[in-house]
């Protein structure tokens, strides 16, 4: 019995002991299986973690189509923002001008004739819509708003802003209030002539009135920057008056390369040279001298020339000169001044209102009667 106890306490020692090699075996295993999914489960949360990271730096791929969104958002935004900036600057129009009868279109938007309650007269209103073209106007409208009320400026009536209407969907935009006139410019007056040319008289009384209103920009401290014969009117009543301030600037001098290039003096197209070289009005003085001789003859000097080579001659050769020898010393002289290459030694438009050539027109009453009657008959046909 001894023995058999013995053999049977000795196989339930082995039994145990491979029960608990085994048991140690599984434990280790589930041991190994739970730190490799705890691995994997950090791995697969660390993955995350970099996805958002990387989405949140724009560096992910589906960042584009927020981007997108997002700039949409932004462009929403910017455009409440400007129509409420419009809003808050310029009053509704319904107090101040109505409109009636569309009259034509130009390339800001359609032009109506209008009635100012204020002012009680005719005018003429343009309605923008498109909001880049309202942006470009922007500086225009706050050049007039400076130099309005002069008689050789072309008058402005104030700016308005109608907000979007579901009832008058044509209505909406941006209002520009703007003096009506009948009329023409000096380039379609001289163009309008077999010879293409204006009488001595016609030139220094339109000169005159030009350096008048020129007079006024400098009191203000705006240059032009475009005077030519197509920003001269005449109106029916041959009044002068100095058209379109899209390139205006304010300021007592200026280095901007804006305007119509065969009118530019030489220190404005210095500029174009990568060079920065601040002018003054004189600079609309040289283009009213180019004007006037496009007035005379019919052209404009060195008109033949390829743009480079026409750059070449203002800026180095000689000034241009009258070539027709009908005209009187005191036309040539005139242009003489107002076409000084030296800036420092060209005239200002108040010193030119003393030449003898606008000071002393032979009767100069007569002349603006001529002119208006030309007009008034050029109107029938």
């Amino acid at each position: 019995n001894q023995q058999e106890s013995a053999e049977e306490n000795q196989e339930n020692q082995q039994e145990s002991a491979e029960t608990n090699e085994e048991n140690q075996q599984e434990s280790a295993e589930i041991n190994e299986e739970n730190q490799q999914e705890s691995a994997e489960t950090n791995e697969e949360n660390l993955k995350v973690i970099d996805e958002e990271i990387a989405e949140e730096s724009g560096t992910n791929t589906c960042q584009p189509e927020i981007s997108k969104i997002s700039e949409e958002q932004v462009g929403d935004n910017n455009n409440q923002a400007y129509q409420h900036l419009l809003a808050t600057k310029y009053p509704k129009p319904r107090s101040y001008v109505q409109v009636l009868e569309p009259i034509g279109e130009d390339s800001y938007g359609v032009i109506y004739n209008g009635w100012h309650r204020k002012e009680q007269k005719e005018v003429a209103v343009t309605i923008m819509k498109d909001e880049e073209k309202q942006k470009e106007v922007l500086n225009e409208l706050k050049v007039l708003e400076t130099i309005s009320g002069h008689g050789n400026i072309i008058g402005y009536n104030g700016a308005y802003f109608q907000p979007a209407s579901v009832k008058m969907p044509e209505y909406e935009g941006l209002w520009i209030s703007m003096e009506r006139y009948s009329g023409t410019s000096v380039k379609q007056l001289f163009n309008s002539n077999i010879s293409h040319s204006l009488k001595e008289g016609w030139i220094a009384y339109t000169c005159k009135e030009v350096l008048k209103g020129l007079c006024h920009l400098d009191k203000h401290k705006v240059i032009h920057h475009d005077l030519r014969p197509n920003n001269i009117m005449i109106t029916s009543d041959a009044e002068v008056k100095i058209s379109d301030v899209s390139y205006a600037t304010i300021g007592e001098s200026s280095n901007s390369t804006a305007g119509a290039l065969p009118y530019m003096a030489p220190e404005v197209l210095a500029n174009t040279n990568y060079k920065v070289i601040e002018y003054t009005s004189k600079a609309d003085v040289w283009s009213l001298g180019i004007s006037a001789l496009e007035m005379a003859e019919g052209y404009y000097p060195f008109s033949r020339f390829p743009s480079h080579a026409r750059i070449k001659r203002i800026m180095h050769g000689p000034a241009p000169v009258l070539l027709w020898d009908s005209w009187s010393d005191n036309f040539h002289d005139f242009i003489k001044k107002c076409l000084q290459k030296n800036p420092d030694w060209r005239p200002s438009a108040e010193q030119l209102l003393s030449h003898p050539f606008v000071r002393n027109i032979w009767n100069e009453r007569g002349v603006k009667s001529n002119i208006k009657w030309h007009l008034q008959r050029e109107m029938k046909h």
